[in-house]
């Protein structure tokens, strides 16, 4: 039996599929598992042993300015191609959105996806031969893996479900320390930003530990705020440069710990089995903590936290969510962290 999974992205929704994953092999290691994803992140995705074929997905590239549709139309057709041509049993659609319904249909085999109740984009059931209900009291990861077991019949192990990922065997290219932490300061989300004077509180405390620090970035306003929140504290570096892919896994893969706001750096460490302890405000840690051992989150104590709002409608500054994450219960998180990082190194 061959079966694809349809997700496409983002960042850490990626990331938590890989423990279904996980699960499947272990179940019904006959079953072969191809993945269709954005070309992003299809080399992150090659890093799951049980992902045999990789489909890239090249939608965000081509879909615009119009000049680049012919190479989209192009595109479209080679996808159907490759796809065709590896006969599916099956599809997962575990996107749940109108496009990874419609290129999941390009496998001409029968797509299996969530119902009325579960899903992101109504418009795509009328393409699902299956519909499978999620349970919204439990984390994402554990949606997923429920999905999985009910859409392919196998018993859901009892145990933690694991990304099982491939680690990286070398360090990127940079001057880095022999041991540091991650400090995971940016976001695609305005509303996630935690204020710098805050960041550098913690920092220093860090840096007066004998803790390096280094922290990454990924455009140039990220780039100036790694510097501002780095500068006159012991230990602490922006890196250098921008880390392509294959780099970013080394850096996480590497590091001694992560403390970050809700993104895919800190699912991409909890991943790598990297202890972590992640702020949340617009968003619900409940739903999405970063799935792994020696994981904490810490959450607002705002009344409209977990709005899902990526720029804010109540204030102008828009980060009334994140100033609520309680400075000193960062810390205490950040202390147990490391001290269960400690007994588990004796």
């Amino acid at each position: 039996m061959r079966v694809l999974i349809a997700k496409l992205s983002s960042f850490g929704d990626v990331i938590h599929t890989f423990p279904a994953v996980t699960d499947l092999k272990t179940a019904r290691p006959e079953i072969e598992v191809d993945w269709l994803v954005e070309e992003a992140y299809a080399p992150l995705v090659r890093r799951h042993p049980g992902v045999a074929d990789v489909h890239a997905v090249a939608l965000r590239r081509l879909r615009w300015p119009p000049l680049r549709w012919p190479a989209l139309i192009r595109h479209r057709r080679a996808l159907r191609a490759a796809l065709s041509a590896r006969r599916y049993d099956l599809v997962l659609d575990v996107q749940g959105l109108l496009k990874s319904a419609l290129l999941a249909r390009l496998a001409g085999a029968p797509i299996v996806g969530f119902d009325e109740a579960s899903i992101r984009e109504p418009a795509a059931l009328r393409l699902y031969q299956t519909q499978i209900s999620l349970r919204r009291d439990l984390h994402i990861v554990e949606q997923l893996r429920r999905f999985f077991a009910e859409a392919l019949g196998y018993p859901l192990p009892g145990s933690l479900g694991r990304a099982g990922l491939s680690r990286p065997q070398q360090r990127p290219a940079i001057d880095l320390p022999e041991r540091y932490g991650l400090i995971v300061h940016g976001a695609a989300w305005p509303t996630k930003l935690w204020p710098e004077e805050r960041w550098r509180s913690l920092m220093a405390r860090l840096g007066a530990m004998g803790r390096a620090l280094i922290l990454p970035w990924g455009d140039a306003e990220e780039r100036s705020r790694a510097a501002r929140l780095a500068q006159g504290i012991a230990g602490a570096a922006p890196l250098p440069r921008k880390l392509d892919g294959e780099e970013v896994a080394e850096l996480v893969a590497g590091a001694d710990f992560a403390i970050g706001i809700d993104t895919g750096f800190m699912h991409l460490a909890a991943a790598f089995d990297v202890p972590g302890v992640t702020l949340f405000g617009p968003t619900d840690a409940g739903y999405a903590t970063p799935y792994g051992p020696n994981q904490r989150a810490v959450s607002s104590h705002h009344p409209g936290a977990r709005c899902q709002q990526v720029r804010c409608t109540r204030e102008p500054h828009g980060q009334c969510c994140m100033r609520a994450v309680d400075a000193d219960e960062v810390w205490a998180a950040v202390e147990a962290m490391l001290a269960e990082t400690a007994a588990d190194r004796k």
